[in-house]
């Protein structure tokens, strides 16, 4: 039985990728946009297909490390995903010095959750779980 801490990193850290996908829609042109006014990807002919690409992948890399993390307690995949936690933080950094807008807000909200997810994994009963202890239920005494 997975225990309450993994449960909870869950439910926060699909709730964080869904609102993810949520802003990437909502904003899907002005990314296109960009990517279609950056010099270096108009000369290697890099569109919006390629964007979509790049977005999916990163998804299904962060749902890979959720069910390794959710369903199979990886260690390793935890810390694949602090350490992709961190470097994604670190990068929109720079961005609280523009003006604020529903975007920023909207990224903002989606980092909170994703940081109190990883927050999560590192609970007593979460370190248990992935050291392969164990947890008993205590309903099951009842």
């Amino acid at each position: 039985m997975r225990p309450k801490s993994i449960i909870m990193f869950e439910r926060l850290f699909l709730a964080s990728l869904a609102l993810g996908a949520l802003s990437v829609v909502l904003n899907y042109q002005a990314l296109t946009d960009l990517a279609a006014n950056d010099p270096s990807m108009r000369q290697v002919g890099l569109g919006s297909g390629f964007l979509i690409g790049i977005l999916a992948v990163s998804y299904a890399i962060y749902l890979l490390l959720w069910y390794l993390i959710a369903r199979r307690a990886s260690s390793a995949a935890k810390w694949i995903l602090v350490v992709f936690t961190v470097i994604g933080v670190l990068s929109d950094l720079p961005g609280l010095a523009g003006g604020w807008n529903s975007t920023l807000a909207l990224s903002l909200v989606v980092y909170a959750l994703e940081i109190l997810a990883v927050v999560y994994l590192f609970r007593p009963d979460a370190k248990a779980w992935f050291d392969g202890q164990e947890q008993a239920d205590p309903a099951a005494f009842d």
